[in-house]
């Protein structure tokens, strides 16, 4: 069945508006959004102290921030790739990364912080806004880069796969901020740690929903 040739016509209109960007310029935006969103939250990790061992013993500091970026690099390749699919993750793979990643992170914590005595004690001079501040700076420009770089694409599920790249990039946040902070007090991690990589998430679906999704003309 033929479409109508004034849907034909409009289709071929649309088509010839939208101007594809080359391979190169493409390659190119992605690099600059990647340095970009690679750099920043350095400069802010670093602007806030770095890395702060103290009072943590070192084998406590290698246990958590490791495992950390264990979760963060699966997070990151689950939530920012398209695997062998064209049009991104199956939903299931996009569900458990949005739902495992901060329940991994924060078990992980909360686990091998309670091996080593008074590692999980309140400071109540660190109630958990400042790791919160730190947080949500360094997920900004992320976030930003990441939705920039993806903009005139089209993805499926584009609120889920902007949701599970969120909660991918909060992980890989997670690593910085374990660094800098000693604190594995339960109400500390849920507001300073956690929070953020929620947010995250939830920044990440509208993001997608507003950039990726098919639009209906």
């Amino acid at each position: 069945m033929q479409p109508p040739p004034e849907l034909r016509a409009r289709v071929l209109r649309d088509a010839r508006s939208e101007v594809a960007p080359t391979r190169q310029r493409v390659r190119r935006r992605e690099r600059s959004a990647q340095l970009l969103a690679l750099a920043a939250p350095l400069v802010i990790f670093v602007a806030f102290d770095g890395a702060r061992l103290s009072p943590r013993p070192l084998p406590l500091v290698v246990v958590t921030t490791g495992s950390a970026l264990l979760v963060a690099l699966l997070a990151l390749w689950l939530g920012l790739s398209r695997g062998r699919s064209t049009v991104g993750r199956a939903r299931r793979l996009l569900v458990l990364t949005l739902a495992l990643t901060p329940l991994s992170l924060f078990v992980l914590k909360v686990a091998a912080s309670s091996v080593w005595a008074g590692m999980s004690r309140r400071f109540p001079e660190r109630p958990g806004f400042r790791c919160f501040y730190l947080s949500c700076a360094c997920l900004a420009v992320p976030l930003a880069c990441t939705f920039w770089a993806l903009r005139g694409t089209v993805i499926a599920q584009a609120a889920l796969r902007g949701a599970a790249a969120g909660a991918a990039l909060g992980a890989a946040v997670w690593v910085l901020v374990d660094l800098n902070c000693p604190v594995a007090y339960v109400p500390h991690l849920l507001l300073g740690h956690v929070l953020p990589l929620l947010l995250a998430a939830l920044a990440g679906a509208s993001l997608g929903e507003s950039v990726l999704a098919l639009r209906r003309r």
